[in-house]
């Protein structure tokens, strides 16, 4: 594993991590249905991290990939997360605010990972 790919699962491990931490505490404080929404949210910033890295390593590769279709990926990762946070919307309009908070505590974890990186000195 190169030390990108290192980083990457380990953001994406503390991001799980404090979404799940979350949701459980959002479930017990304010009910079942905004920890599903907050799981929902968090889930939305996995997904969304995990099309964006394949989108970049598609584009940077110089695979046989057609170009239209990393860009298609590309733009289809934009859509999904306003179509998805639309979707909360219309079906618990409450919850859409504790989706919001899962895709920021997710991204959260993305940072936090970096800090802990720099702390750590592990220099490239």
């Amino acid at each position: 594993m190169t030390g990108t790919e290192l980083f990457e699962s380990r953001a994406f491990r503390v991001g799980a991590m404090l979404v799940l931490v979350g949701t459980a505490l959002i479930g017990l404080i304010f009910g079942l249905a905004h920890g599903i929404c907050f799981l929902a949210g968090g889930m939305l910033a996995a997904l969304n991290m995990t099309m964006l890295r394949h989108s970049i390593n598609s584009a940077l590769s110089r695979s046989s990939n057609p170009k239209f279709r990393t860009v298609g990926a590309y733009i289809l990762r934009l859509l999904l997360i306003p179509m998805c946070l639309y979707a909360i919307l219309r079906l618990f309009f409450w919850g859409i605010i504790a989706a919001i908070a899962g895709f920021a505590v997710f991204g959260c974890g993305i940072f936090l990972e970096g800090v802990l990186e720099v702390f750590r000195g592990n220099s490239r």
